[in-house]
């Protein structure tokens, strides 16, 4: 994995010698960052923009494919690709961290998830934020390229309180990351379990958003089975996610992020060891720079209610993973 990285990281550095340089936002103090009460979907772009993740039997990352060799269609209409990348975008990666007493036995794994994090899914030229979430949402760190800032934001935080308010920080984690510009891509990482005690916010209307703003979310938590590392096969959880999409409702108890992962293109791990843990980050952080990147705007006026999105590749033998769709809310939402 680290190789792979390494020759994954001098491509992006390639890509992004031609790019303009970005500032990063200056490290303050733990503050606060209540959910938001406003559950209204904001429109902010009309590109669609989907991260394609293809992998061979064996499941390693497919890298050598070009633009001609993919097919996107919206509702079964083929769009014309305007954006098409390789790992090579602007990296946002906002960090959802449980803080709650019942991951006490995970303390000293999560704590050391701040090297892991900066070398993979942050690199040379990625942000990331901090929020935490017990029976508060903490923002922790604004967004930074300072790798030692992020990495002392989650080594110095402490788990005290049993509550669990996962949509709350998810809300909030969204309202950040769709400021970023529209064309960086959005990352959303949940290390945490796959339920949610106290929110306020609703996980329909988060996901919604998240789909809309073009944002990836992926999660890796503590698991009950005996497996470990285990992620399951996306297509288990493609339904679910549609329907959260189309309602707005999640009916699948206690699989939150699991179907919230589907929902975006992203994945969910389980690890219930330290090695396990730090692997799935370690995972995700190598999937960010070897996904395509696959942006279309919609060559018709996209009405109203759920959007679906099919990728095809021209390579046989190969699994895709992309995002299922998206939903467009009522004029005046």
């Amino acid at each position: 994995m680290l190789k792979r990285l390494a020759k994954l990281t001098f491509q992006c550095v390639l890509m992004l010698c031609f790019s303009t340089a970005f500032v990063s936002s200056p490290r303050s103090q733990t503050q606060s960052a209540p959910p938001s009460t406003n559950t209204q979907i904001r429109v902010s772009t009309n590109e669609v923009i989907a991260p394609v993740t293809v992998t061979d039997p064996s499941g390693e990352f497919v890298l050598d494919l070009s633009q001609k060799d993919f097919h996107v269609f919206d509702d079964g209409v083929e769009q014309t690709i305007d954006h098409w990348d390789l790992g090579g975008d602007h990296l946002a990666v906002v960090l959802v961290l449980e803080t709650s007493t019942r991951l006490h036995k995970m303390i000293p794994m999560i704590h050391g998830l701040g090297s892991v994090l900066s070398e993979t899914a942050m690199a040379l030229s990625g942000e990331a934020a901090v929020i935490t979430y017990d029976s508060t949402v903490e923002l922790r760190q604004p967004f930074t390229r300072d790798h030692e800032a992020v990495a002392d934001a989650i080594a110095t935080v402490k788990f005290e309180a049993p509550e669990r308010m996962l949509y709350d920080a998810m809300d909030s984690a969204v309202q950040m990351l769709k400021d970023q510009p529209p064309r960086w891509r959005r990352i959303m990482l949940v290390v945490g379990e796959s339920e949610d005690v106290g929110s306020t916010a609703k996980l329909g209307p988060v996901v919604r958003e998240a789909a809309y703003e073009n944002i990836t979310i992926y999660a890796v938590g503590p698991r009950s089975a005996m497996r470990d590392f285990l992620d399951a096969a996306p297509a288990l959880w493609a339904a679910p996610a549609i329907f959260l999409l189309q309602e707005g409702k999640n009916k699948v108890r206690n699989h939150d992020l699991e179907v919230a992962a589907a929902a975006t293109g992203g994945i969910h791990y389980g690890a219930i060891r330290a090695a396990t843990l730090q692997s799935a980050v370690d995972r995700i952080g190598g999937e960010l720079h070897a996904q395509y990147i696959i942006g279309y705007r919609p060559n018709s006026e996209r009405a109203p209610g759920f959007h679906a999105i099919t990728v095809t590749v021209a390579r046989p033998n190969v699994s895709i993973r992309a995002r299922p769709g998206y939903y467009v809310p009522p004029t005046g939402n």
